[in-house]
């Protein structure tokens, strides 16, 4: 509104004396003063609706010319603010890449080392163990089972990064693969010893050669337990059993002065079978390798050197930590090592 009253002030014709009372030169006077005044007010008045624009674009968020300039001026001078980065802290290492489950053939249907329980679940010491291994190794597992026969074919065709089945070592005598298969086995996970066992009510006795001379030990015919015995403990009467179930019957039911077998086969007897309870471990173990094995390893394609390294180091690791005993015990009231 006051805008209006301006420009109309402005744009109003000047008072003027009636012409019949000026002189000619006073008239030409004004008429120059008039035409220079009109100049002006023509000059404001374009000024004025400049600036009112002007002022009309900076409320509606444009930035006004000579602002525009002086903020491309000022940005010029002033450095740009420097990007944020994250700084790893001390000690922090990036994750590892994401790695495939390592795929363990097994047989499962070998308790107590590999087998399904009631629920179907694959479990066992093997099952056990491998989990914890690969733990240690960062690696998921996933398990399949085969028959027995299958488990090294399927590992050299790449169907499996290893066999974990209670696999023996290859050592004289005791080849678990042939030579030329082209497979390599971690050190071993548990070792297969022969072991005597004896009544707890019956006499006390040692398990060397001359004491056991003249006793009836009870041994699975055709086994490398009954060859050992004909070579090692020529003195002893031996009573071959059709299976082990069956030589076990004999020591309960004192047809036997002695069972020797299997040593983790007699551990798990004692711990599962109410029939074990009558009976105790007697002497040490058995080891030689030419009978018994060098004990069961993982088995692995030959070029895959790092991943039995891998398994080896995480082996060693749940020696050393009790966590492989815990598994043992948890299986055979003891360390089977």
């Amino acid at each position: 509104m006051g805008l209006a009253v301006i420009l109309a002030g402005a744009l109003e014709r000047p008072r003027l004396a009636p012409r019949a009372a000026m002189s000619v030169p006073l008239q030409h006077a004004f008429l120059r003063w008039r035409g220079f005044m009109r100049a002006v007010l023509v000059f404001n008045l374009v000024a004025i609706v400049i600036l009112a624009g002007a002022l009309g674009r900076m409320y509606e968020g444009a930035p006004l010319p000579w602002a525009v300039s002086k903020a491309a001026a000022v940005s010029a001078v002033q450095p740009a603010p420097p990007v944020a980065r994250e700084v790893p802290q001390p000690g922090t290492a990036l994750a590892p890449a994401e790695q495939p489950p390592l795929r363990i053939l097994t047989e499962g249907d070998y308790p107590p080392f590999n087998y399904r329980g009631p629920d179907g679940r694959l479990t066992g010491f093997d099952i056990d163990l491998a989990r914890a291994l690969c733990e240690r190794m960062k690696r998921a597992c996933r398990f399949e089972t085969h028959g027995w026969p299958s488990l090294i074919p399927l590992l050299q065709r790449g169907e499996g990064d290893a066999v974990m089945a209670s696999m023996l070592i290859p050592s004289p005598g005791r080849a678990s693969v042939a030579e030329d298969a082209a497979v390599i086995f971690t050190r071993r996970y548990y070792s297969t010893p022969g072991h005597f066992m004896a009544r707890k009510s019956g006499a006390a006795m040692s398990a060397s050669a001359a004491s056991l001379a003249g006793k009836r030990i009870a041994v699975q015919s055709g086994s490398i337990h009954e060859a050992f015995l004909k070579q090692r403990f020529p003195g002893v009467v031996i009573l071959g059993a059709a299976s082990m179930e069956d030589a076990e019957k004999m020591l309960v039911e004192a047809r036997a002065d002695m069972l020797f077998a299997d040593r983790n086969a007699l551990l798990r007897w004692l711990k599962v079978d109410r029939e074990g309870a009558c009976c105790q471990m007697i002497g040490a173990d058995y080891s030689d390798p030419e009978f018994f094995g060098a004990g069961a390893g993982i088995a692995l394609r030959a070029s895959e050197k790092d991943l039995r390294d891998a398994f080896e180091v995480a082996l060693q690791a749940a020696f050393d930590d009790g966590s492989y005993a815990a598994i043992s015990r948890r299986y055979f009231d003891q360390n089977i090592r």
